[in-house]
C-alpha cells in the first residue's frame, strides 16, 4: 500500500510540474502598464513582443517575448508589422483567464500565447517606430 501511496504522489507531483511549465514569468512585462514597446513578429494573426531586435531571429520558446493581439480589424489596417519596432497600447491579460484550453480571444483575434508568458497583451492601437 505504502508503494502504491508513493507511486501517486510522484506521479501527481510530476504533473503538477508540467502545468506549471506551461507559462514564464516576463520579468520585461509590466501586467499593470498600458503601453507596450519592441520588435514585432506576428504570426496566425498573433503578434510576439521581443525587447531585441536580434531576438526576431529567434523561437519565442527561446528567448522573452510577450503574445498579444490587435482587435481582427486593426490588425488588418495594419499591414504587415513583422520586423518593426513599435508601441501598442492596451492592457495585459492574465493567460490563466483564457477563453479555450490554449486560445484566448480579443475581438475577433485569436492569441494563442506562443511566447509562454503569465500575461499576454490585448491591444487596441498599435503605433510603428522603426
Amino acid at each position: 500500500m505504502m508503494k502504491t501511496l508513493t507511486l501517486v504522489v510522484a506521479g501527481a507531483a510530476l504533473l503538477a510540474g508540467c502545468a506549471t511549465a506551461a507559462t514564464r514569468t516576463n520579468p520585461d512585462l509590466d501586467p499593470s502598464a498600458t503601453q507596450f514597446t519592441g520588435w514585432v513578429r506576428v504570426s496566425n494573426g498573433e503578434f510576439q513582443l521581443f525587447q531585441e531586435q536580434r531576438d526576431l531571429d529567434n523561437a519565442p520558446s527561446t528567448t522573452t517575448c510577450v503574445s498579444g493581439a490587435l482587435p481582427r480589424d486593426a490588425q488588418a489596417a495594419a499591414g504587415d508589422l513583422n520586423g518593426v519596432q513599435a508601441t501598442f497600447t492596451g492592457r495585459t491579460a492574465p493567460w490563466s483567464e483564457r477563453d479555450g484550453v490554449q486560445t484566448l480571444m480579443h475581438e475577433g483575434a485569436r492569441i494563442t500565447n506562443q511566447c509562454r508568458g503569465d500575461y499576454v497583451i490585448k491591444a487596441d492601437s498599435v503605433r510603428v517606430l522603426r
